[in-house]
């Protein structure tokens, strides 16, 4: 797993700074154009607790894809992931981490506190080749305080002075369902 630093997969609103999934590592989009997909996420879990970081029970967004010799290209229009398309040339995985300075922009002051996030999505494309539909996937956010951080006053409880988290470590999962809104460029 890579260590990946800004946005990939679309805008989740979930922590200061770091407003989207996977991170920005360029990788130039090669392979063939498999269109746009308007996704809507359903969340199905999380231990974060309501409304944490920003997240919300239904969550929508758009994605370009490409497909390559054993990859799948993930483009939000922030950047481009490569994940991996296994040899059934339909099931893939896309790996993430970010670590993110929950101190930073309108945060409250404290002691430092930053959280990598670990992001995983698991799907299969509705198609081989490509004249890919749409796709299901499931998207799993963990969180984690990094070595030194003191983040208590973040999380509900008795040291609490503006808490964002229910609990940490914690996580969120969402299940993905895709459409093809755009067919790819000629």
């Amino acid at each position: 797993m890579r260590m990946l630093l800004l946005a990939l997969l679309p805008a989740l609103p979930l922590l200061p700074a770091c407003a989207d999934a996977f991170g920005d590592q360029e990788a130039p989009e090669r392979g063939t154009a498999l269109g746009a997909f308007h996704v809507v996420g359903t969340q199905t879990a999380n231990t974060c607790g309501e409304g944490a970081l920003g997240a919300k029970r239904l969550w929508e967004f758009d994605v370009e894809l490409a497909r390559g010799d054993g990859a799948l290209y993930w483009n939000n229009g922030a950047g481009v992931i490569a994940g991996v398309i296994d040899d059934d040339e339909v099931s893939f995985s896309i790996d993430g981490r970010v670590v993110v300075d929950m101190r930073a922009g309108d945060a409250p002051p404290g002691p430092p506190c930053s959280v990598e996030r670990r992001d995983r999505a698991l799907g299969q494309l509705g198609g081989r080749g490509d004249d890919v539909v749409g796709f299901k996937a499931t998207m799993s956010f963990e969180f984690v305080p990094t070595a030194g951080s003191r983040c208590e006053d973040l999380v509900a409880g008795e040291l609490s002075v503006a808490p964002v988290l229910a609990a940490l470590p914690c996580g969120m999962a969402y299940d993905l369902k895709a459409k093809r809104s755009a067919l790819p460029p000629e």
